[in-house]
Order: C-alpha cells, then structure tokens, then sequence
C-alpha cells in the first residue's frame, strides 16, 4: 500500500533527524521502533549541510527503508520532505 507524507523540519532540527521521523510517520512507527539506519542510505552529516544556506533550487531524492525520500526547497529556500513508502 503507497502511502505519501509531507513533512516541514521542525525550528532548529537537522534535516537527517527530520527524514528520520518522516520517514517513522510513513510507516506509522515511532523513530526508536525502526529497523533501518540512516546513514546505511546517505551520510546524514552531508544531508544537514545541503540546505544550510538556504538554495532555493535544491532538491534530492534517495531511497530509504522501502520509501522514496525527496527534499526539495521551498520558495523561501527551507527544505519541504516528501516520503513515498512502499509497504
């Protein structure tokens, strides 16, 4: 059954803590109750890094856990998190 969520990083969580939780409501888990690491999928210092700055015409897609991740900035330039679960 596909499932998509739509979820904005919370003020001041890094965006690797952000796909984790997205990815827990996806599924309809909680972040401790998961099988999966993130850094087994991308390294999540480099994924905090991407929109520090803010650029407006970033976006990235990678899988995770049976889902489909997908960052993409805003029109302010603040990354939005698109999960597609798979299960």
């Amino acid at each position: 059954m596909k499932k998509n969520l739509r979820y904005r990083p919370e003020e001041g969580q890094s965006l690797s803590m952000a796909v984790v939780n997205a990815v827990a409501q996806a599924h309809q888990e909680g972040v401790l109750e998961q099988d999966w690491v993130l850094q087994n999928d991308i390294n999540p210092d480099a994924l905090d890094e991407l929109f520090n700055d803010n650029h407006l015409h970033l976006g990235i897609r990678f899988e995770a856990d049976t889902s489909t991740v997908t960052i993409e900035a805003d029109d302010e330039g603040n990354p939005v998190i698109e999960i597609e679960s798979h299960r």
